[in-house]
């Protein structure tokens, strides 16, 4: 099973960084300007952002596009939804490999929930 599903991570730090500055623009953002962002809190070369923000291009979770001589990238969907995809990608795939460990885990954490959440839960199924 990949090592990433097991432990619930799907992205390194610097990668988790990037993404939660270009999810917090609106526009396109260049490579220098989330560099900038970034050098305000750590010390890192511009290289470095260029090669991870490709890095999570070639995972198709960022979109590029040249705009002159450079790349201008945006994500390719909102954080709500990445994060919703990957748990439930996380969840499937555990529940292929784990089977009914994982079911009684995720039924006893529902169980802890509410009952009014869990009945505004069940009229997201059902409206899906």
């Amino acid at each position: 099973m990949n090592k990433k599903l097991v432990n619930g991570k799907v992205m390194g730090e610097l990668e988790s960084e990037i993404m939660d500055i270009i999810w917090g623009h609106k526009e396109t953002v260049s490579v220098k300007t989330v560099a900038d962002i970034l050098k305000i809190r750590r010390k890192i070369a511009y290289t470095t952002v260029m090669t991870v923000m490709a890095r999570l291009v070639s995972k198709g979770i960022l979109i590029r596009r040249l705009n002159g001589s450079s790349y201008l990238y945006k994500p390719k969907v909102s954080k709500d939804k990445f994060i919703a995809k990957t748990v439930h990608n996380i969840f499937s795939s555990s529940i292929s490999a784990l089977g009914d460990e994982v079911l009684t885990h995720f039924v006893k954490e529902i169980q802890k929930v509410s009952p009014q959440k869990r009945q505004d839960l069940l009229k997201i199924l059902d409206n899906k």
